[in-house]
């Protein structure tokens, strides 16, 4: 029989027996770490799937976590483990890079300054001093590529360059938590990486950019030697793509200014003239047996023969044949080739087919999406300047340093509305959009613009902004939001004319109570179903690249030499007011002009270049290293009460005092405001 104290020792000694036992299994419980991550709320996790025999504290310690994190993140997991079961297990903090590189680090005192001359951009002298633009900006408080002057004199800085190493993990990636004001450049200038190289990493970054809070994937950039067996050529062609980025290494196969510069220039246009003849509507509309689909055709086929689509381009036609006729009686020897691509892509890749295309030395067009992208390929494998007229997505301008864009992308337009918006931070705003998923993202876009430019603008005061989601038969709810205190700013960035119809007359019924300004976008010029007089008296403000004012001299001059030439008028716009004539005589003669000055490295010298368009002007900034550029000239103008038309500047950013302190992140000092510092 065995006595009490002696069950006591027995048990004692048994339970120790099974303690060192499930010790001893838990540390030869072998653990395989898995690769598999997810982004959930801003925060990497890894999944981890529970394996027969293992246990929490052998899971903790493959991850070199503890088990209470593992815990907190899969609550019942401290209960025990479910074969099969998949936990979150928070990634090694040390692989998560908390830097701000919307802010740069403080650059060093040179003692060189350097005064704008006209005609300079920031670009231009941030290359000329192997430095980039916010490198200047961060010297030069209150600088940017829109403030810009002749005469004005900017410090030059030498930035410090940074030893620090990033710890990144086996998959060769490290994770970069998005702050505000942040965009895709400057987090890939920060990490020494190139915008593909991040986008092919983060397959789910959407329209507009990475956004507040949200955590992506940085790779680590690619090493610069290279195994001795890779053939000089790719190496090149890599380099040239921006990853070790010089502008004049872009474009260092380019012919020099000095040599040969009278030759004969080869010139091909791709445009779709498509000259076919219609088929008859009879045969058209034979087997539809739906009313509303029948109608539907008609009426497309009335459109269409009123004014055919290649009616559009052939006035652009015409207006480039004008440009010509200009260089070369001033002198310039040209080869044109006028290729129809009509709206095949078989058709393109044919006239591609043609070796001698090789040697031109500039190419512009083509008009349609599909055919743009092949002749971009084509365009960037030979070096060949391509221009394109009416394409404004940056999918292709991200790639090719070749590609010029006339029309400014909706991001470009957006940032500089964006602007004009904010600096209206002492009104009623009243944003109205329609409740559409489709372009949900680009509203959020354009919103968090206009929050960042508040902050800007007027940091220590609350503004009063409203969103307005309406359809287009509760367009009650804007009055709603008005007030009759302060100046309401309805600010409507839309393209349907129904809809805009709509809100303007409702908004023009109540001037008499409220006191309205209304921004659109630049499609508002060519809406023909809503009174001018209504765009008058609410003072409507658009912003716009292209707009014609028919009462400019040189519009003038230049509709007298249309009509001299060929009888008529050029009639046809594009759906943001750019007109097809102007526009392919201007874009003619813009680059045609440009190679007669400085050849074919006319590319290396447009801060300089500034001839007299008829439609505005074109300033055309590098969209990122190894990218192409995009014309970032943008207009705005105010419908007055008076019946006239005034083109007008947006407000300057307030002249703020600054001083630096240092932070936490000793790779960069933060300048605050000394007003915010002392509330």
């Amino acid at each position: 029989m065995i006595s009490y104290l002696n069950k006591s020792f027995f048990v004692g000694f048994l339970g120790l027996i099974l303690l060192q036992a499930s010790l001893v299994a838990q540390e030869t419980v072998t653990v395989e770490r898995t690769n598999n991550k997810v982004i959930l709320e801003g925060t990497v996790y890894y999944i981890h799937t529970v394996k027969p025999g293992e246990t929490l504290y052998a899971i903790s310690r493959a991850y070199n976590t503890s088990q209470k994190e593992i815990a907190i993140e899969n609550p019942g997991a401290i209960a025990g483990l479910q074969i099969g079961q998949s936990l979150k297990i928070p990634v090694d903090p040390k692989l998560q890079v908390e830097v701000d590189t919307s802010e740069l680090p403080e650059p060093r005192e040179t003692g060189k300054y350097h005064t704008v001359l006209p005609g300079e951009t920031l670009y231009g002298i941030a290359r000329t001093y192997d430095l980039k633009e916010e490198d200047i900006e961060q010297a030069n408080q209150g600088v940017s590529f829109a403030s810009l002057q002749p005469g004005q004199r900017l410090r030059i800085p030498e930035v410090q360059e940074t030893d620090e190493e990033y710890a990144y993990n086996e998959e060769g990636l490290v994770y970069h938590k998005v702050k505000r004001k942040e965009t895709l450049y400057s987090i890939a200038s920060y990490y020494n990486v190139s915008i593909e190289e991040i986008s092919a990493v983060n397959p789910e970054l959407g329209w507009g950019g990475p956004k507040t809070g949200q955590t992506i994937r940085i790779p680590a950039p690619q090493l610069t030697d290279q195994p001795q067996d890779i053939d000089d050529a790719s190496v090149e062609d890599e380099l040239s793509y921006g990853e070790l980025y010089d502008a004049s290494d872009d474009y260092d196969e380019l012919e020099n200014r000095h040599e040969n510069i009278r030759r004969t220039y080869r010139i091909a246009f791709f445009i779709p003239f498509n000259f076919s003849e219609m088929e008859p509507l009879d045969s058209l509309i034979k087997d539809i047996e739906s009313v509303s689909r029948r109608n539907r055709i008609i009426e497309r086929y009335m459109m269409e023969e009123k004014i055919p689509q290649s009616v559009n381009f052939l006035e652009f036609f015409q207006g480039s044949l004008l440009a010509i006729d200009s260089m070369k009686q001033a002198g310039m020897k040209l080869d044109v080739h006028y290729f129809d691509t009509r709206r095949s892509l078989a058709r393109t890749r044919t006239i591609l087919g043609d070796e001698e295309l090789e040697d031109f030395d500039l190419f512009i067009g083509p008009f349609y999406p599909f055919n743009l992208e092949l002749v971009s390929d084509y365009a960037s494998e030979h070096r060949i300047p391509l221009v394109t007229p009416f394409y404004d997505e940056l999918d292709l301008i991200r790639s090719n340093p070749y590609l010029f864009q006339v029309s400014p992308s909706l991001e470009r337009e957006y940032r500089e509305a964006a602007k004009l918006v904010a600096s209206k931070y002492m009104y009623n705003i009243v944003y109205v959009r329609q409740e559409d998923s489709l372009d949900l993202e680009k509203h959020e876009y354009f919103k968090q613009l206009i929050f960042d430019g508040f902050d800007d603008y007027h940091p220590s005061d609350p503004v009063r902004f409203k969103e307005v989601i309406i359809e287009l038969k509760q367009t009650g709810k804007i009055i709603h939001s008005l007030s009759s205190d302060k100046k309401n700013i309805v600010v409507f960035p839309t393209a349907d004319e129904a809809l805009a119809s709509t809100v303007l007359s409702s908004l023009f019924f109540n001037l008499d109570k409220y006191d309205i300004e209304v921004i659109g976008g630049p499609y508002w010029t060519e809406f023909s179903t809503i009174k001018l007089s209504q765009y008058h008296k609410l003072k409507l403000v658009f912003y716009n690249s292209f707009w014609v004012n028919y009462y400019d001299p040189r519009v003038e001059k230049y509709m007298t030499k249309f009509r001299n030439h060929y009888y008529n008028e050029p009639i046809i716009n594009t759906k943001k007011g750019a007109s097809y004539g102007i526009l392919g005589y201007d874009m003619s003669l813009y680059f045609l002009n440009a190679l007669k000055i400085y050849g074919r490295r006319f590319i290396l010298s447009l801060d300089q270049y500034q001839p007299g368009l008829v439609q505005g002007s074109y300033s055309f900034n590098r969209y990122s290293r190894g990218g192409g550029y995009e014309n970032t000239n943008i207009s705005f103008y105010r419908f007055l009460p008076d019946m006239s038309i005034q083109k007008f500047e947006v407000p300057p950013l307030p002249e703020k005092n600054y001083y630096f302190r240092p932070t936490e992140d000793r790779m960069k000092r933060r300048y605050l405001n000394k007003d915010r510092v002392n509330q």
